[in-house]
Order: C-alpha cells, then sequence, then structure tokens
C-alpha cells in the first residue's frame, strides 16, 4: 500500500479596509486590517473542488518559486460571507493567499517567517490579479501579514508596514444592507480618470492629503485629529464618487455617517464604496455603544469583527 499523502492546512483572515481607498491605486498609503473571520485551505488526498480563478492561479505560482505539491486543494471562505452574502471582506484576496501559503506549508517553510510571507504574498497577489487586474493588493496584504498594516502599491511591488491602531479608538462595522462589485466601481472611476483627467487628479488629491493626515495622526497618538481625518476620508470618496456619476457613499452610509458624527465619532465607506460595509471610529465606549443602539433602531446591521488579528498560519490538520 503506498505512503499516503499528508493534509495541510492553513488560514488567513479576511480584510477591512480603514483609509486610502481609489488613492491607492496612484500610489498613496492606505491602511488595511485583518478581520478575525478566515479562509481556509486544504491540501490533501481528497477529491478536487471546483476551486476559485484566484486560488488555481495563486497556487501555481507558489509552486513555480518552490516545486509542485501533491494533492487536491479545498478553499473554504464561508466565514466571510455571513447568510450566504458577501460582505466585503475580502474573500477572494483571503483564497489567494491561502492557496499560495498552503503550497509553503507542503514544503515545510515556516509561515511566520517575515521572508517567508514575503514570498508568499507576492504569490498570492500575482494569482489575485488574475481577477483583479487593476486592485492593489492591499487586501491580500492584510490577509498575509494580519494586524494592521500600511500599505503602498510601488509599480508592479508593493512596500508594508506594521501599524499600531490606538486602544483608546474603537472601530465598529455596519452592513450597508446590499452587495456591491468593487471592479464596477473601480471602473466607472477610471472612466472619470479617462475623461475629465484634471477632475479625476483633483479628488485624488484630496484623497491622499487626508490619507497622509490620518497615518500622521495616528503615528502622533492624536485620536481627535484621527476621527477628524477619518470623516474627512469619507468625504472626500464622497465627492470623488459624485464626480464619477456613482454613489461611493450611498444613501445607508450617509445615514451611518450622520449618526456617527452626532455621537463624537466618525465613519466612511469600508472599501469601493457603493455597498458592503462601512466602519466607524469613536474615542469615547459610551460613543460608539449609542451608535450601535442608533444603528439598530435605524435597522442597520452591525457586525461583530475582531480587527487586527494575526495573518496567515498553519492550522492542525484534522
Amino acid at each position: 500500500m503506498g505512503e499516503q499523502t499528508p493534509t495541510y492546512v492553513v488560514s488567513a483572515p479576511g480584510k477591512l479596509m480603514i483609509a486610502g481607498e481609489y488613492a491607492v491605486l496612484d500610489g498613496a498609503e492606505a491602511i488595511v486590517a485583518a478581520v478575525g473571520r478566515r479562509a481556509y485551505a486544504r491540501l490533501g488526498a481528497f477529491a478536487q473542488q471546483e476551486l476559485p480563478l484566484e486560488a488555481v492561479a495563486a497556487r501555481a505560482r507558489a509552486e513555480q518559486l518552490l516545486g509542485a505539491v501533491p494533492g487536491a486543494l479545498h478553499i473554504d471562505v464561508s466565514e466571510l460571507r455571513q447568510a450566504g452574502r458577501k460582505l466585503g471582506l475580502g474573500s477572494s484576496a483571503a483564497a489567494a493567499a491561502v492557496a499560495a501559503g498552503v503550497v509553503f506549508a507542503a514544503h515545510g517553510r515556516d509561515l511566520a517567517s517575515p521572508s517567508v510571507r514575503e514570498q508568499i504574498l507576492g504569490a498570492a497577489i500575482e494569482g489575485h490579479r488574475v481577477i483583479a487586474p487593476d486592485g492593489s493588493g492591499a487586501d491580500v496584504a492584510a490577509s498575509v501579514l494580519g494586524g494592521f498594516v500600511r500599505f503602498r502599491k510601488l509599480g508592479d511591488g508593493v512596500e508594508t508596514h506594521p501599524l499600531n491602531w490606538p486602544a483608546a479608538l474603537e472601530l465598529v462595522v455596519v452592513w450597508s444592507g446590499h452587495a456591491v462589485r468593487t471592479s464596477d466601481m473601480i471602473a466607472r472611476v477610471r472612466a472619470l480618470q479617462a475623461e475629465h483627467p484634471a477632475t479625476y487628479r483633483q479628488r485624488m488629491r484630496a484623497l491622499a492629503e487626508q490619507s497622509d493626515q490620518l497615518i500622521s495622526a495616528l503615528l502622533a497618538a492624536e485620536d481627535r485629529a484621527v476621527l477628524d481625518c477619518f470623516h474627512g476620508y469619507g468625504t472626500a470618496m464622497g465627492e470623488l464618487g459624485d464626480a464619477a456619476g456613482i454613489a461611493i457613499v450611498d444613501e445607508t452610509c450617509k445615514q451611518i455617517r450622520v449618526l456617527a458624527l452626532a455621537l463624537g465619532g466618525a465613519a466612511k465607506p469600508s472599501g469601493a464604496g457603493g455597498g458592503d460595509v462601512a466602519i466607524a471610529a469613536f474615542g469615547d465606549p459610551a460613543g460608539a455603544h449609542a451608535f450601535r443602539v442608533g444603528c439598530a433602531d435605524a435597522g442597520f446591521e452591525v457586525i461583530s469583527l475582531d480587527l487586527g488579528v494575526a495573518g496567515e498560519r498553519h492550522e492542525e490538520s484534522k
């Protein structure tokens, strides 16, 4: 009887964009957080399932780097959905991350090693580009690296730095009520760039300035300034949407922003906007609590998420 193929299991978190949406595509710095819901990859001797294209491509790229590994691949991103609906938590990016990572695990590589994570990140970003050629890779970085990440796109490469989120600033995530295709939103913004380049540059400068100011405020531990910049980034996203003829800040998000502001906090879309989730920040626990109550009263669903969780890791096979 032949030797049985071992089973390898790897997990990686989804993501939540904190700031830097759209502007990150033009080289501005973004902030992205790993969330406490994970994707899983299993590699072993079982029947092959139909896989998302990004997972197939990420595995192939990892095998180009290290060599082919035997076994079928299973991907599970169910934790990154809720009641079967897409939440905008980077399920495709996480799928690419675990598909690449499980190859490294099968080759005996330490997934906690910074150099190994750098290689996994490169393979996963290349795999994810199969379905998101215009994406920045920030969502993949959150899945591989974990925590809060400062992220910048540099040509075909990326630059990342860990970021300590202030313990005094509480983040609350709210479901918009409907999903949105990020690629559709980006396409409309790219159309603005082609048709009205001066307006596009103006709106991108406004976003980049707010992102830079937010990061500076975070590094200086100026919590009130962080909230002001957080609100300002949401406003700049709305202005970009107005220029592109799309509701980046949709009606639900507008109401969420008004509620957060009235309670001493700030809110904005997370990701491309137009749907998926919004995120609010508060420097006062009482304000955050009142916001949750206000969301429930208004019929908005608060999503319970841990933020800044561990990145890609090897799991015990079952």
